[in-house]
């Protein structure tokens, strides 16, 4: 019933979903059509490719072209109002990806808000919502590189061999950005040891989305939709979206950087990957994967968190990321063909750090530990607390003998102590699509036509959602008391900015109707259950 309802809904709305979007982007805050507005190229703002003044202002009523690479060099100043969008073109095999990046002192002011994002995307994105999520691939992304501290050492391994991206420096504490090529400095992040700065600035990123990046440039070289290498606590970071990148959605090199109400979506590989002493702190985190995980070439996703503490063996500098992570959901795509990855947190590399209050669902195992990060997970120095974890419709939940592992370690089923000390933990397991709506279905794949909606809200009330543990009060956290990235039966904070909301991915966009009590779009048994459930009750 669930599946013939969404299905006509889908046909019903896909007129809505793809008039008049790309006309209306930026209209809240005065920006012309995109259609009428002027074309600018990059390039005629740029000097070997950086910009030609210090400060710089890319307004909405032209449509700007990136070209090439851009650098916002030391001293300098990108400004991006309210509404404006940018369209990438693809760069020549074996280059560098064109990509707008943010160099060590250069500062970003993109201040968007919900109503007239900032918009940054492939050239062939007509932006109505029409331009499939298996684009992925299409020009590089959004890099962000400052001044704090990192592990990187001049002497890293990686492979077994020397690593690149710290190597060529020649410097500790100084990297190559992952997913840009070898020999210029404005693709450096870090700054030698002794001389890092955890209060860096490098600007402002709030109500941005980054759409269709990730190309290639070598084997296991890709930009990721949004790279942050060494960026400081100062810079600020909040309703940031990265969507169809053909690797890590978004992924902090080191540094402080905090991050609120970010969404990664469609993506190929991990949603949140931190990595070489990343120590910055993280709330409302929404990820989604794509339609498919076959392993085919539009294959999406992999893991929802992807913990490191360090790139690889060999780091004796002892510094490992300890970040802090509350209230993330991320619904995943893991099969038998094609998905013997795809955990819902995966922690190695002696990671450090917290991840409280979330919700994971449709992954292939729960918490996945590899090396030291198990020692870490069982003296509490890596916690996973208060979380639930949602099984696929496919999976069974009895261990040790379960098709869903709480926990493995190397690669292996875990212990009884390791699935008591889960439970003890606060975590829980929970049966498919019974605390949130994790069906998700686009066909065919290469249209943005969606027959399934998720619905990542779970109902006011719902037990699975409720948890113990309080954010931190502080200077950063919202202190709510509650499990996954949206309050209970309230409306999404995604709404109105996301591509998530663009091609009505999500229920939550889409009108409900009388009866519809879980709010999955139709009216079923599962809707007469909270009724019954409730009938009876004084609601005076």
């Amino acid at each position: 019933m669930k599946r013939l309802f969404k299905l006509a809904m889908a046909a019903s709305i896909a007129g809505i979903a793809t008039q008049g979007s790309a006309q209306s982007i930026g209209a809240a805050c005065g920006c012309p059509p995109v259609s009428s507005r002027t074309t600018v190229n990059m390039s005629t703002l740029l000097t070997g490719g950086n910009l030609t003044n210090n400060t710089t202002t890319l307004t909405c009523n032209n449509l700007y072209i990136l070209d090439q690479t851009m650098y916002v060099n030391d001293l300098q100043d990108l400004y991006i109002q309210p509404g404006t969008v940018i369209k990438a073109n693809q760069a020549p095999v074996g280059t560098n990806a064109y990509t707008l990046i943010v160099s060590r002192g250069g500062q970003i002011w993109a201040n968007g808000s919900a109503s007239c994002p900032i918009i940054l995307t492939a050239a062939a994105d007509p932006l109505d919502g029409t331009y499939a999520v298996t684009n992925r691939g299409k020009w590089g992304g959004l890099i962000v590189l400052g001044r704090a501290r990192n592990n990187v050492r001049s002497t890293d391994l990686k492979d077994g061999g020397p690593n690149p991206s710290t190597s060529i420096t020649g410097t500790d504490g100084v990297g190559l950005i992952e997913g840009l090529l070898l020999g210029d400095s404005r693709n450096y992040y870090g700054m030698p040891v002794g001389q890092e700065n955890d209060d860096d600035n490098s600007g402002i990123l709030r109500y941005v989305s980054v759409r269709h990046g990730g190309q290639i440039i070598g084997v296991g070289n890709e930009v990721n939709s949004i790279t942050l290498g060494s960026v400081g606590r100062n810079t600020k970071i909040e309703f940031i979206e990265a969507a169809c990148n053909l690797d890590d959605a978004v992924e902090p090199f080191g540094g402080t950087v905090d991050i609120k109400y970010a969404v990664g979506s469609f993506v190929d590989d991990d949603y949140f990957d931190w990595d070489q002493d990343y120590r910055g702190r993280v709330q409302f985190f929404y990820g989604v994967q794509g339609p498919d995980n076959s392993g085919g070439s539009l294959n999406q996703g992999d893991n929802g968190l992807e913990c490191d503490g360090d790139d690889g063996p060999g780091n004796l500098s002892g510094l490992r990321s300890n970040p802090t992570l509350y209230n993330a959901t991320i619904i995943g795509r893991w099969t038998a063909v094609g998905g013997s990855g795809d955990e819902a947190i995966e922690a190695r590399r002696e990671t450090l750090g917290k991840v409280y209050n979330s919700i994971f669902a449709n992954f292939r195992s729960g918490i996945s530990l590899g090396d030291v990060a198990y020692t870490n997970w069982n003296n509490g120095t890596f916690e996973v607390k208060n979380c639930t974890f949602q099984t696929r419709a496919d999976q069974t939940d009895v261990d040790p003998s379960s098709s869903y592992k709480r926990v493995r370690v190397n690669g292996a089923n875990a212990s009884a102590a390791d699935y008591t000390k889960f439970a003890t933990d606060g975590n829980l397991t929970t049966g498919f699509n019974t605390l949130i709506d994790a069906s998700f279905a686009i066909s065919p794949l290469t249209s943005n036509t969606v027959t399934d909606r998720v619905n990542p809200v779970p109902a006011a009330g719902a037990a699975a959602a409720q948890s113990t543990i309080t954010a931190p009060i502080d200077d950063f956290f919202t202190a709510v008391k509650y499990r996954g990235a949206f309050e209970p039966g309230a409306e999404p904070w995604t709404k109105g900015w996301t591509l998530v909301q663009t091609i009505k991915a999500d229920l939550s966009t889409v009108a409900g109707c009388v009866g519809d009590l879980n709010k999955d779009g139709s009216i079923n048994s599962s809707d007469f259950t909270l009724f019954s459930g409730a009938f009876g009750t004084n609601c005076y």
